[in-house]
């Protein structure tokens, strides 16, 4: 009998998603409780924001936007670009726990999520469970994205980080469902979650058309892409008006200038044009790079997109879309660090090369890592920022190290 047409493809495709089938909740809980773990350190080194801490009271910070949005309701909150992340201001409204503890719950429970789903896709990537480790510790490693995730709680950014690592998932997985449901999920949380948007057809393991493709991947984003235009269409921003700041908690009305004027034509010419492009400087530069991800991780990813440059190319539009954020928005490090995930993903593939290399071994990485988020842990409690000679010293020690293992072996041999 003949084969029909597109049966070897469908079945290429048939044995890819069984070897990408979801685990079991067993197979799911060390990753959890060892990303738990790590968050538990992260937490001992770190000035959280509670209430009652000087880093709470400081006023003009997102967090009081955020909390006075759960007090009121999201509905009843005005101010942009704040009232359009609906998702964890609503959950902590409807919590029957304390705002502050449902709060600091949902950022937890969202980047232990995060770790473990990394942990999962690398594994499904079929690195060992040393190189998974090393990932999930270098993308906690960076100070700017988790640590202040759960230093400051009460944004909605740990939402959106774990949102962004299961759509990477789910994607690569071919689940259809569960990516547009993480991704609807992650827009409502925060925007930036829409950025990963472009994975469900980079990542998508099919060799359908370009055409099927284009279209189911059209179809697993426009429920969030609706979803968040219906959110800015039900909800106006008020931020113009003068009347509706004054009643806002003084902690908020206080600043009045610090939410006046939310327009994108004119924050891209004032924030994106003067500020990012004509201003750029050595600071963004290393914001950009070392600041937030340190050297470790971006020579090591580099290695990986050298020895996987397809993978490379397909987390490209995502990456793309997190810089994007630049343009419009004032805060620099804690948006560029939501690519800290594939910068982690690229890394452990980058490692896993040079083991394959046999230049180093996974455990080897995995101690590596580990000094990247032990650096981390002893900076400062209010320190976010990766201090690039620490981090440098580590790569620069790790490579001397190993080049000395190797050459004592070599001449053992």
């Amino acid at each position: 009998m003949s084969t029909p047409a597109g049966g070897d493809t469908r079945a290429a495709d048939d044995r890819l998603r069984a070897r990408l089938r979801p685990a079991g909740l067993a197979a799911h809980a060390g990753p959890f409780l060892f990303a738990a773990g790590l968050l538990a350190l992260l937490a001992a080194a770190t000035r959280l924001r509670l209430e009652g801490t000087a880093e709470f009271a400081d006023p003009g910070w997102d967090r009081h936007y955020y909390l006075q949005a759960a007090r009121d309701g999201p509905w009843d909150f005005h101010i942009a670009p704040y009232c359009w992340r609906v998702l964890v201001p609503l959950a902590a409204w409807a919590s029957p726990l304390p705002l502050q503890w449902t709060f600091f719950g949902i950022a937890a429970t969202a980047l232990a999520a995060a770790g473990a789903a990394l942990w999962m896709l690398l594994r499904e990537e079929g690195l060992p469970a040393p190189l998974a480790a090393a990932g999930m510790l270098l993308m906690f490693s960076a100070g700017w994205g988790v640590r202040y995730q759960l230093a400051d709680f009460w944004l909605p950014d740990a939402a959106a980080t774990a949102a962004i690592v299961l759509a990477m998932r789910f994607a690569r997985q071919g689940r259809a469902r569960a990516f547009a449901l993480t991704l609807l999920a992650g827009a409502l949380a925060k925007e930036v979650a829409l950025a990963a948007a472009p994975l469900a057809l980079t990542l998508a393991p099919t060799t359908a058309s370009p055409r099927v493709r284009a279209l189911r991947a059209a179809a697993m984003t426009a429920p969030a892409v609706a979803a968040s235009l219906a959110v800015r269409l039900a909800i106006p921003a008020w931020n113009d008006d003068p009347a509706y700041i004054a009643s806002l908690p003084p902690v908020i009305a206080r600043f009045p200038e610090i939410v006046a004027n939310y327009h994108y034509p004119d924050l891209l010419r004032e924030v994106g044009w003067n500020g990012r492009v004509r201003g750029f400087d050595r600071s963004l530069a290393e914001a950009l790079t070392t600041r937030t991800f340190g050297p470790l991780m971006l020579l090591l990813a580099a290695a990986g997109a050298v020895a996987r440059p397809g993978l490379a190319l397909r987390l490209a539009p995502f990456a793309a879309l997190v810089l994007a954020q630049l343009l419009v928005a004032r805060d620099t490090e804690r948006l560029i660090a939501f690519a800290a995930p594939a910068a982690a993903w690229l890394a452990a593939v980058g490692a896993a090369e040079l083991c394959r290399r046999g230049w180093v071994s996974p455990a080897q990485v995995t101690v590596i890592a580990g000094g990247a988020f032990a650096l981390a842990l002893a900076a400062g409690k209010n320190t976010f920022a990766l201090e690039f000679p620490a981090q440098a010293a580590l790569a620069c020690a790790s490579a001397l190290a190993l080049g000395a293992v190797r050459l004592r072996v070599s001449l053992r041999g």
